[in-house]
Formats: structure tokens, C-alpha cells, sequence
């Protein structure tokens, strides 16, 4: 048990204390670095996410899925055999085919079957390029549709 003695000691330390540490912290928080915040500026037309591949069409979310199929310089056959030609899908099965605004980049996105695989071969509306494979997705719906060979 603390006597009367000890408390009258202890009660300045306490005093004190209960005044600088309040202090103190506040002065070391005052000097602390502080990350820079940065304000992004949103930009309404690219719907960013992964992954993040650079198309040779860009193409504005606004645009319309007429816009987007007059902007294409491929067609969804062309993108079927560019795909198909990858090692990682070569004989698989093409089970749709849709063009698609994907981070602001045309792209077709071409569903392969290949064993008990599906793919998504996300392939350059503008050259034919294979710009990224995507495995064990399901299918996608896009502005055009074409399922025949």
C-alpha cells in the first residue's frame, strides 16, 4: 500500500508528466515527415485495371460499340487466327469472340478452350498482336459476338 509520504513525492512527477508528455508528443508529431499526399486526377476515360497492356488503338470509354467496331483494323476472325498462333493456346478450341474498350485499349477478347483450360487471349484490334493470355476465366460478353469458324 502507498502511504501519504510516497503520494506527496509522487504527485509533482505526476503533475508534470500529465502537462510535457502531451506535449511532447504533439512536438513529435509536428516534426514527423509526412508522406506527400497526391491528389489523382481521375481520367473518365481509361477504366484502369489489370493488367495494364498498351494497345495500338486507344479508345475512349464514351465511345459507343458502333464507334468501337469502325475503330478496329482487324476483324474477329483475323484476332481468332492471331491468338490461336500463341503456343500456350495453338489447338485449342475458340469458344467466342468479343471486342472489348480495356483500359482504354481496343482489344478483342478471344475465349480458347484448350483441354480443361480456358483462356482469354486479349489480342490488338489494330495489328493483331497477342497482348496478354488470362487463364481459367470464364467467358466474356463484348460488342461483337462471332462463335462461327
Amino acid at each position: 500500500m502507498i502511504n501519504i509520504k510516497t503520494w506527496k513525492m509522487a504527485l509533482p512527477i505526476l503533475a508534470i508528466a500529465l502537462v510535457l508528455i502531451p506535449g511532447i508528443l504533439l512536438a513529435v508529431h509536428a516534426q514527423t515527415p509526412t508522406t506527400p499526399t497526391t491528389t489523382a486526377t481521375p481520367n473518365n476515360n481509361v477504366n484502369e485495371q489489370y493488367p495494364n497492356y498498351a494497345g495500338s488503338i486507344q479508345a475512349p470509354e464514351s465511345n459507343t460499340d458502333q464507334q468501337l467496331a469502325a475503330s478496329a483494323k482487324i476483324t474477329p476472325d483475323q484476332a481468332k487466327a492471331s491468338a490461336l498462333k500463341d503456343p500456350t493456346v495453338a489447338g485449342g478450341t475458340v469458344t467466342g469472340v468479343s471486342l472489348d474498350n480495356e483500359n482504354g485499349n481496343l482489344v478483342y477478347s478471344v475465349q480458347i478452350v484448350k483441354g480443361s483450360t480456358s483462356y482469354d487471349v486479349k489480342v490488338d484490334a489494330g495489328n493483331g498482336n497477342t497482348l496478354f493470355i488470362e487463364q481459367g476465366i470464364g467467358n466474356e460478353v463484348g460488342t461483337i459476338e462471332s462463335l462461327e469458324g
